[in-house]
């Protein structure tokens, strides 16, 4: 097994989590390949390429008045390759939008591929599939909406 490449890519996720929640964005595209692929909200936000996904987070998170948390935890990375891996990571994320009084709130299963480029570990692929999320209204603490992957049909 080799720990250092397992501790890069975990260090790789993690840069990938703060530079999310801190709007930096050009920042995390350098952590992509040129060809990721994600596979967001469970698929229904699906971007191919580096500039899309780029694009995406800018549109969705970057305006000042959208507070988002992500924290990656219990990460399960398998090499696959001297220069390919897989990774499962469980999300908690949350995102604030005071302004509206809107909250969303939930947990998710990333499941990732990486690559090795150039001597350092890339995202290939990102996504996740939501295990719940919740919608409140900040201002009287409602809950708006509620979902989970255990709701029936």
């Amino acid at each position: 097994m080799d720990l250092e490449a397992i501790e890069a890519i975990r260090m790789l996720k993690h840069r990938y989590f703060r530079l999310l929640d801190t709007k930096r964005f050009v920042e995390l595209g350098a952590l992509l390949t040129d060809d990721v692929t994600t596979s967001f909200q469970s698929g229904e936000l699906a971007f191919t390429g580096r500039d899309a996904v780029v694009q995406f987070l800018t549109e969705s998170l970057g305006s000042p008045t959208v507070i988002s948390l992500h924290n990656g935890h219990h990460p399960e990375i398998t090499l696959t390759g001297s220069d390919s891996a897989t990774g499962t990571w469980y999300l908690e994320d949350r995102v604030i939008v005071p302004a509206r009084h809107f909250e969303i709130w939930g947990t998710a299963i990333y499941n990732d591929e990486y690559a090795k480029v150039d001597g350092a570990w890339k995202i290939r692929h990102t996504g996740y599939d939501r295990i719940f999320e919740e919608h409140r209204r900040r201002s009287s603490d409602n809950v708006v909406t509620f979902s989970s992957r255990f709701d029936g049909p």
